[in-house]
C-alpha cells in the first residue's frame, strides 16, 4: 500500500497519538473478547515497526502511526466489519431507492400529471377555473388574490368564492376578493368521481423575475377525464371574454433572450356602428377582411402568400385605432399589438414575434411614422438612435421590418393595420402592394359625421314622448322644477351646480344636431376634439350649441400655437444643421399638423384653375359690377 504524506500541523499530531493512546487503552479488552494473547499482539507492534522502518526520519512520526492503527485494526477484526458494514449500508440503499422507484411507477400508472405554466392562455383558463370550485369554502390554507387574468365580468357571483360582504357590492370596489391555492401547497378534490390534486408552484428565473406552474394529478388511467376539464376550463373562460376583444402585447420572456406574445387584458367590443365615418369606409373595410378570412383555399391555389395589409393614414383623432377595434370585435379576433420602439426590440425579435403571431388575428403597428423619426434606419450598418448606451441592441431597420411582414418567415392568415399620422415619412418601399395593400385616408370631420356624432351621443327619451310626436309639457316642467338654483332668489342655476339631463324628443335631436353640424365647418376639427366637446356637456346638448363658437376659437388659437412651436423648432435644427431657414409654409411641415387640410387648398386652387372661363359678355358685366 502507497502513502502519499504531507507535514501534519502539531495539533493534528497530538491527535493522533491520543488516538493511539486511546486504542492500545483498549487493546487488553479486546484481546480477552478474541482470545488473542499478549505474543500475537507483539507480533503485530513488531511488523508494524518493521514496516515503517524504511521510511526516513521525518516521515516516520507521521506514516508509522497510521500503519500501526492499520495493522491494530486488522489483527481484532475490525476492518473486516467495517467492510461488512460498508457493503450492507450500499446493498440497503440500492433496495431503498430501487423500491422507492417501482412504487413511484406503479402510482404513476394510476395517475394523470398535466403542468401549466403562467406564460401560456392555459394557466390562465385553469386558474379561472380552480377558483371557482367548491372546495374553498372549507379550504384551511387559502391564498387571497384579487387578480382577475384579463377578465373583467359585472357579475361578481361568477368569481369563484369570494369573501362574504365582497361580492354584489356596487357601491364598493370593482376587484372582489376570491381564494387561490397557496404556493407550495396542495389542494385535494374531487372532478366527476375522479380524486384529484392541486399543486401550484413558484421557481425564480432571475432577481426580480418569477414564473408560476400549475400541476394538476388526477386518479385515472384515461385522458377523456383530462379533455373535459380543459374543455370545461376553456368553455368558462371563453364564456366571459365572448363579448371582449383580448390584447396581446410583446414582451422578454422573463428575462430570456427572445421575445413571445403576452395577454395583458381585454376591451370590450366595440359596435362597428358607434365608429362615425365617411359613408360605407367602415363597411368597405369589414367586407375586404370578411373576403380575405374565407379565401385561404383561393390563395393557396394560386401560391400567394395569405396575408392582407391595410394602412390607415390621416389625422390625428380620426377613428383609425376605433375602427380596427371594431373590426376585431366584428370578426371575433384578438389583437396583437407591434411596438416598433420597445427597448430592446431588434430585428431577430421582430421576426420572432411576427412569425409566432397566430393564424386569424389582428397585428397592429400604430404611429408607424414615429417609429420612423424615432431612428428606424434604412438598414443596420447605419447609426441608429434607438441602439442602446452598451450596444446589446440597434434596434429595428427598414430592411427588417419589410422582412418580418412578407419574408419567408412571416405567419399567414392574419390582418395587418398600420396607422400613421404622416403618409409622407413612410419608405414606398414599406407602402407597396404585398405589405400594406390597402391605404384609407382619415380625414378631418365632415357636417355629416358631425351630425351622427351629436346623434349618439344624445339618446331619445322615449317615455316622454307622446303618441303624435310632440314632446310631453309635464315632462318639461318637471325638468325645470328640479333644477338646482344659486340661492339669490332669481331662479337661475349655479354655475358649480350638477346639471340636470335634458330630456329631448326625436324631433328636438336631431334639430340640435343639424344646427350643431351646420356651425362646425367642413374637415376643419378632428373628430376626436369634437367629441371632446360632446363629453363635457353630455347631459346638456343645448348647451353644446351655446359653446361651440367659443370652442372653435379655443381650438384654433391652439392650433396656431402648435405651428409656432413646431415652425421654431424647425428653425432651431436648421440653425444647428447650418441650413438656410426658407420662409414659414405649411407644407413645409409635411404630415405634422393637418396636412389634409392643406391638401385640400392644393385641390381647390387646382380645380379653379381647371375651370373653363367665362363668355366674354359674362366677364365683362362683372367687370362692370365690379
Amino acid at each position: 500500500m502507497f502513502f502519499e504524506c504531507y507535514p501534519v500541523p502539531p495539533n493534528r499530531e497530538n491527535a493522533m497519538y491520543s488516538l493511539i493512546e486511546r486504542l492500545a487503552s483498549q487493546v487488553p479488552i479486546l484481546l480477552n473478547q478474541q482470545g488473542t494473547n499478549a505474543t500475537t499482539f507483539d507480533t503485530v507492534l513488531t511488523k508494524a515497526a518493521n514496516t515503517t522502518s524504511s521510511f526516513g526520519s521525518g516521515e516516520l512520526s507521521q506514516l508509522s502511526q497510521l500503519a500501526t492503527l492499520w495493522n491494530i485494526l486488522s489483527t481484532l477484526g475490525i476492518a473486516k466489519d467495517w467492510v461488512k458494514l460498508f457493503a450492507l449500508g450500499t446493498v440497503l440503499e440500492t433496495v431503498r431507492r430501487f423500491a422507492g422507484s417501482l412504487w413511484t411507477s406503479i402510482l404513476d400508472s394510476f395517475f394523470l400529471t398535466a403542468t401549466f405554466e403562467s406564460t401560456d392562455d392555459a394557466y390562465s383558463w385553469l386558474m379561472i377555473w380552480v377558483s371557482r370550485q367548491p372546495i374553498w369554502d372549507k379550504a384551511r390554507d387559502v391564498h387571497v388574490s384579487t387578480q382577475s387574468w384579463g377578465i373583467t365580468v359585472s357579475d361578481f357571483t361568477t368569481r369563484g368564492i369570494t369573501v362574504p360582504g365582497e361580492g354584489g357590492d356596487d357601491t364598493g370596489a370593482r376587484r372582489s376578493l376570491h381564494f387561490l391555492p397557496s404556493f407550495g401547497l396542495s389542494q385535494s378534490f374531487w372532478y366527476k368521481y375522479h380524486w384529484m390534486r392541486v399543486t401550484r408552484s413558484r421557481r425564480a428565473l432571475s432577481d426580480t423575475d418569477t414564473t408560476e406552474t400549475l400541476t394538476i394529478r388526477i386518479l385515472t388511467r384515461s385522458q377523456k377525464v383530462l379533455y373535459q376539464l380543459l374543455a370545461e376550463a376553456k368553455q368558462m373562460y371563453e364564456k366571459e371574454e365572448q363579448y371582449r376583444v383580448s390584447i396581446y402585447t410583446a414582451g422578454s420572456y422573463h428575462g430570456w433572450s427572445h421575445n413571445n406574445w403576452f395577454r395583458t387584458g381585454s376591451r370590450p367590443k366595440r359596435p362597428l356602428e358607434s365608429v362615425v365615418l365617411d359613408d360605407g369606409l367602415k363597411e368597405m373595410v369589414l367586407q375586404d377582411c370578411q373576403e380575405f378570412m374565407a379565401s385561404e383555399k383561393w390563395y393557396s391555389e394560386r401560391g400567394l402568400p395569405w396575408r392582407r395589409g391595410f394602412l390607415l393614414h390621416g389625422c390625428p383623432g380620426s377613428g383609425k385605432t376605433s375602427l380596427v377595434h371594431a373590426i376585431a370585435g366584428e370578426l371575433n379576433l384578438d389583437i396583437y399589438i407591434i411596438n416598433l420602439g420597445k427597448r430592446g426590440l431588434d430585428d431577430t425579435g421582430l421576426s420572432e414575434l411576427v412569425s409566432e403571431l397566430p393564424a386569424r388575428s389582428v397585428a397592429l403597428i400604430e404611429e408607424i411614422d414615429a417609429a420612423f423619426l424615432r431612428g428606424v434606419s434604412r438598414d443596420s450598418s447605419g447609426d441608429n438612435s434607438n441602439a442602446s448606451k452598451d450596444g446589446d441592441s440597434k434596434g429595428v431597420t427598414l430592411s427588417g421590418l419589410l422582412s418580418s411582414i412578407d419574408g419567408i418567415q412571416a405567419s399567414e392568415g392574419r390582418l395587418l393595420f398600420a396607422t400613421t399620422n404622416n403618409y409622407h415619412a413612410l419608405d414606398p418601399a414599406l407602402v407597396r402592394a404585398g405589405r400594406l395593400d390597402v391605404h384609407i385616408e382619415f380625414t378631418a370631420a365632415t357636417k355629416k359625421q358631425v351630425e351622427e356624432l351629436f346623434k349618439r351621443f344624445f339618446r331619445v327619451s322615449e317615455v316622454d314622448e307622446s303618441q303624435d310626436g310632440r314632446p310631453d309639457p309635464s315632462a318639461k316642467e318637471k325638468e325645470k322644477g328640479s333644477a338646482p338654483s344659486n340661492g339669490d332668489g332669481t331662479g337661475k342655476q349655479s354655475r358649480y351646480s350638477y346639471p340636470v339631463p335634458e330630456k329631448l324628443t326625436r324631433t328636438e335631436r336631431d334639430e340640435l344636431a343639424t344646427r350643431f353640424a351646420n356651425a362646425i365647418p367642413e374637415r376643419e376639427f378632428a373628430m376626436s376634439s369634437i367629441q371632446g366637446l360632446l363629453l363635457q356637456h353630455k347631459h346638456r346638448p343645448s348647451r353644446v350649441l351655446e359653446e361651440v363658437e367659443p370652442w372653435m376659437e379655443k381650438e384654433r388659437k391652439a392650433k396656431r400655437e402648435r405651428e409656432k412651436a413646431l415652425r421654431a423648432a424647425e428653425e432651431k435644427r436648421n440653425l444647428a444643421a447650418g441650413a438656410t431657414i426658407l420662409p414659414y409654409s405649411p407644407l413645409s411641415l409635411a404630415g405634422s399638423l393637418d396636412t389634409q387640410e392643406d391638401d385640400k387648398r392644393l385641390q381647390q386652387q387646382q380645380l379653379h384653375q381647371q375651370q373653363p372661363s367665362p363668355p366674354p359678355e359674362l366677364q365683362d358685366e362683372k367687370d362692370a359690377a365690379a
